[in-house]
């Protein structure tokens, strides 16, 4: 077993492109712009692959391979480096999902069905510019900064401020492929007053002038996040499973 780190990773590429959602979160890894290390067969030509990202995502490709040696990969390696004892693993296929089943039942790890969205130009189009629903003396600050400490390079971010204060918050950390995986926090004092919306909004502009497609997932509690969602340009898509074992729910 190998692990590849910096452009060795690009060896992997062709094994991830099975994958048609969460693009950025992986691609954000191979393209160098987030931390992260993929755990090969073999240096060239691999034929299976474990990317293991530092927010506890990871991902499986390639072919799928034994038991043992995949259980050894995520329980005894990914796991330890780890701060947050959890894991969070997306597979592109239905065999790497039965393999991840005979994984993580018998520890009591769970299925979660992770939304996604689509981004929809000619639906964005349809929603009023944000500047039009800006709230007085407030303003928009639409910069490139370190926000995420994974992140390796400054990314894009939104906020929109008034008097000093942050009342939403909108970046983009993982950027890869050409695409763009938005992050949105807004201020437990502001919400549910179209805040979130508007920085949304705001960051999506930006991004589409940068020439990045903007993505769009969320956990199923994250109604908030979803909601947003639709109401910015996006789709809902089917959900992607995503196999999950955390120490405080499975032991």
């Amino acid at each position: 077993m190998y692990k590849l780190i910096g452009s060795k990773m690009k060896a992997t590429q062709n094994l991830f492109n099975a994958y048609k959602n969460n693009i950025p979160i992986f691609q954000s890894v191979l393209d160098g712009n987030y931390e992260g290390v993929v755990l090969v067969d073999k240096e060239s030509k691999p034929t299976w692959a474990v990317l293991q990202t530092p927010v506890g995502h990871h991902f499986v490709a390639g072919n799928p391979i034994k038991n043992e040696i995949l259980e050894d990969i995520l329980f005894n390696q990914i796991l330890k480096t780890q701060e947050e004892k959890q894991l969070i693993v997306f597979s592109p296929s239905d065999d790497w999902q039965l393999l991840l089943e005979s994984i993580f039942l018998p520890r009591k790890g769970f299925i979660v069905p992770r939304k996604i969205f689509s981004f929809s130009y000619e639906s964005y189009c349809k929603v009023d510019n944000w500047q039009n629903k800006m709230p007085e003396n407030a303003e928009m600050i639409i910069t490139k900064e370190h926000c995420d400490p994974f992140c390796i390079k400054n990314e894009w971010v939104a906020k929109l401020m008034l008097e000093g204060v942050c009342l939403s918050i909108c970046s983009a950390p993982m950027v890869g492929g050409g695409y763009a995986e938005i992050d949105i926090k807004t201020n437990p004092d502001f919400q549910k007053k179209g805040y979130g919306t508007l920085t949304a909004l705001a960051l999506i502009q930006q991004l589409i002038q940068q020439s990045l497609i903007p993505c769009w997932s969320s956990w199923p509690e994250k109604t908030a996040s979803q909601a947003i969602a639709k109401k910015v340009g996006f789709l809902p898509q089917a959900d992607v499973n995503a196999w999950v074992w955390d120490e405080h729910n499975c032991t």
